[in-house]
């Protein structure tokens, strides 16, 4: 009754239903222009707007912004982007990654499959799109360093490697990789991130 199958996969009706009758959906329509507004509108007169929306309209307005682009077409080549160079952790407010990606309590089986995969329609993009003209973003943004380019020690030979063991399940690839390449898909077993005191 509630799931629908085809070639894609399954299709969880009932779920969707549920979402648009409780009180998330209604909180998140209340919302809905605020993201956009800031594109459409400049910064002086998205503050102006974003202001009115949220204290006064409340998200009854009849008229919806929409983004124009998804994510992963908002990615700037790397030869026009200057590096960012960040500060080394200082150990008390800040950590290095593998410090914080042990904290997340994040478990995989070992012997599952990855749940992270390049689309086979999609399988040139990593090497001949992503690290050639962006710099390979996706081992940039990934807070758990799941995605790395390896090459070898002349830096030739570039090959992706997908580290899915340490994956925080924040969906970001699936979203902002280069014509989303990467296919995210649930784990087995319900592995991922244990934050404890949560």
């Amino acid at each position: 009754e509630s799931e629908s199958k085809d070639f894609h996969g399954i299709e969880m009706i009932s779920y969707q239903k549920s979402m648009e009758n409780s009180w998330v959906f209604e909180e998140l329509r209340e919302v809905r222009n605020i993201h956009p507004a800031f594109k459409k509108l400049g910064f002086w007169a998205f503050l102006v707007y974003s202001a009115l929306e949220t204290f006064i309209l409340r998200g009854k307005g009849w008229w919806t912004w929409r983004n124009e682009t998804v994510d992963a077409e908002k990615i700037q080549p790397v030869a026009s982007s200057a590096p960012i160079e960040y500060k080394k952790p200082d150990g008390e407010l800040s950590f290095d990654l593998l410090t914080n990606l042990q904290r997340s309590g994040t478990y995989h089986d070992d012997d599952q499959p990855s749940h992270l995969v390049v689309k086979e329609h999609l399988s040139d993009v990593p090497l001949e799109l992503s690290y050639p003209k962006y710099g390979g973003p996706e081992q940039h943004f990934c807070p758990a360093k799941v995605y790395e380019y390896v090459t070898e020690d002349d830096g030739s030979n570039p090959r992706l490697q997908i580290n899915a063991q340490n994956c925080l399940h924040c969906k970001t690839c699936s979203i902002k990789t280069p014509k989303e390449y990467i296919r995210w898909t649930v784990p087995e077993g319900g592995g991922g991130p244990a934050y404890s005191g949560m």
